[in-house]
């Protein structure tokens, strides 16, 4: 490796820990097939492995950003929804969910307890003061629970309200969507954890919706991260959220650190006329 600033080297190391910033030595270094394994290649720098470090901590920020909004508005639709059939109280009951979720029903009460026993929100303390009650209206609830939870929520919400809370997001069913809800809830902790999230093989791959041509057309990325931002930006144009500028800074980012990889993301050729991505004329 090229070292040029033994001093920017050395304060670099001390703000980043060494083992986080090893995740990002493996382009630069020989095959793990090789004698040379763990050992870099002579034409790259330090100063390589910092940039790919900072273009995958400015990825996480953006992504972190949308995925944050998609996450308030289903809140959002999931308690409005079901709130207008069967009041703020209605979550309470199995007879107000599909009544083959049980156990699911019950997953999702038990995690709605411990997610009110950990929250230190103002509003729980000022209810109960003012209502004598220790359970929580639905539009409380839905702000509480992880992103985790609100997709159980959905999972075993009724068929028609689980249609009225996607019925923005044309060509996706409503088992299409709980999946990629599921999948973008592990990329969210990723980027809540400040994980490695560039290169990164997700634990939960998306689906692709049937006789959608442009997700068909990522069916061998469907778990990279080229599929995330797929989906991301893809929900926030079909839900009107055009103030975040997805599309727009995801691309401005590549441009700014034009030596990353982009079959690494998963990044299909000629990714920009997927009618996902492609400008709008």
């Amino acid at each position: 490796m090229q070292i040029s600033n033994d001093s920017f080297v050395l304060t670099k190391l001390k703000h980043i820990n060494y083992y986080r910033l090893s995740a990002y030595f493996l382009p630069f270094q020989y095959s793990k097939n090789s004698e040379k394994k763990n050992m870099f290649l002579p034409e790259h720098s330090f100063e390589d492995i910092i940039s790919l470090y900072y273009f995958d901590a400015e990825l996480r920020k953006i992504v972190f950003e949308a995925i944050e909004s998609i996450e308030i508005y289903f809140r959002t639709q999931i308690a409005y929804f079901h709130s207008l059939k069967y009041d703020a109280f209605g979550y309470l009951l199995l007879k107000n969910f599909r009544e083959n979720k049980a156990d699911k029903f019950d997953e999702l009460h038990d995690d709605i307890l411990k997610e009110k026993s950990r929250s230190k929100e103002f509003f729980i303390k000022h209810f109960r003061e003012k209502y004598n009650s220790v359970d929580l209206p639905v539009w409380s609830v839905v702000e509480i629970i992880s992103f985790g939870t609100l997709s159980k929520f959905f999972m075993i919400l009724k068929e028609e309200e689980q249609n009225l809370v996607i019925q923005n997001i044309k060509g996706v069913n409503k088992l299409v969507f709980y999946k990629w809800f599921h999948a973008l809830s592990g990329v969210r902790n990723i980027c809540a954890h400040h994980s490695r999230l560039w290169n990164r093989t997700l634990g939960v791959s998306f689906e692709i919706p049937k006789g959608f041509e442009a997700f068909e057309n990522l069916k061998d990325c469907k778990n990279k991260i080229f599929f995330a931002l797929s989906v991301i930006e893809y929900i926030l144009t079909s839900i009107g959220e055009d103030e975040l500028e997805f599309k727009s800074n995801i691309k401005a980012l590549l441009s700014k650190y034009p030596k990353v990889k982009l079959e690494s993301m998963g990044f299909i050729e000629n990714w920009e006329q997927n009618s996902i991505w492609r400008e709008n004329e």
